[in-house]
């Protein structure tokens, strides 16, 4: 009888709790001020909205986009050294295949110098990861679902057509999950060979979310990469961001467009 009721507690408390419903959240009309979204998934910027205005007074406190002179380039295809120090590297990935490739050919060059290399993503690439001889660690999440309700969805905010099907909360749900395997990638053992790892530094794509908390966690290195620009700068605006001429100097803008757009993206 003991066991019964031990076993029944321990099945409830390993049952995680569901994400809350998703639901509008009055912000004093900030997301409406900030832009809107088009059509094509990208969004008209409001460069005099509240955010907009902020960030610019932001900008003004840092320096000016620096770039120092890249380093000799240095052809190590005819001799791979063995770096001294041998590390535990993550690479946390969210996506599809094309996604996942670039981050293969990385981990294998990581290899090459004496690094051990886990990828951790979506357990249909499992096959993929282990014939290209790096570990695999799943993460859970389906990119073919992840895909589809981008295509429904193509901009920041979700059309109310989703949220009234209630899309929004499986992906909430799904995201979740990612979150907790993209944090137990970190610290749990192979789950083949049972070989012990704790990562030393991660790499990672910006939609796996849970990267920085976990090397904040863990007091380790995190180094984001992406296929498309994800970090201000004045160069040029934010790939999903329409700006319109405003008083703002148009350097400045792009800059601004960044902060406006991932704003945006944490408003869910």
């Amino acid at each position: 009888m003991g066991s019964s009721t031990n076993s029944g507690t321990e099945k409830e408390q390993a049952e995680e709790s569901a994400p809350p419903a998703y639901s509008l959240v009055d912000d004093g009309g900030l997301v409406a001020e900030s832009g809107n979204v088009q059509g094509d998934g990208r969004i008209n910027v409001n460069l005099e909205s509240k955010i907009a205005r902020t960030l610019a007074k932001i900008i003004d406190l840092q320096q000016e986009d620096i770039h120092n002179p890249p380093p000799d380039y240095i052809n190590l295809t005819k001799q791979v050294t063995s770096c001294e120090f041998k590390l535990n590297i993550v690479i946390q990935i969210v996506g599809s295949r094309g996604d996942v490739q670039p981050f293969i050919a990385l981990g294998n060059a990581l290899q090459k110098h004496g690094h051990r290399v886990r990828i951790a993503t979506h357990g249909v690439f499992a096959d993929f990861v282990h014939e290209s001889g790096l570990e695999f660690y799943p993460i859970g999440g389906d990119p073919a679902e992840l895909m589809a309700f981008m295509v429904k969805n193509p901009g920041l905010i979700p059309q109310m057509k989703t949220l009234r099907e209630g899309e929004v909360q499986r992906k909430q749900a799904m995201v979740a999950t990612m979150l907790e395997g993209c944090w137990r990638s970190c610290i749990d053992d192979d789950p083949i060979t049972k070989q012990p790892f704790v990562a030393d530094a991660i790499i990672a794509n910006p939609p796996s979310f849970a990267h920085v908390h976990c090397a904040q966690a863990l007091s380790i290195p995190v180094h984001l990469m992406f296929m498309m620009p994800w970090s201000s700068t004045k160069a040029f605006p934010h790939p999903l961001a329409n700006l319109h001429s405003s008083s703002m100097d148009p350097r400045t803008a792009n800059w601004v467009s960044y902060g406006v757009v991932e704003w945006l993206t944490w408003q869910g």
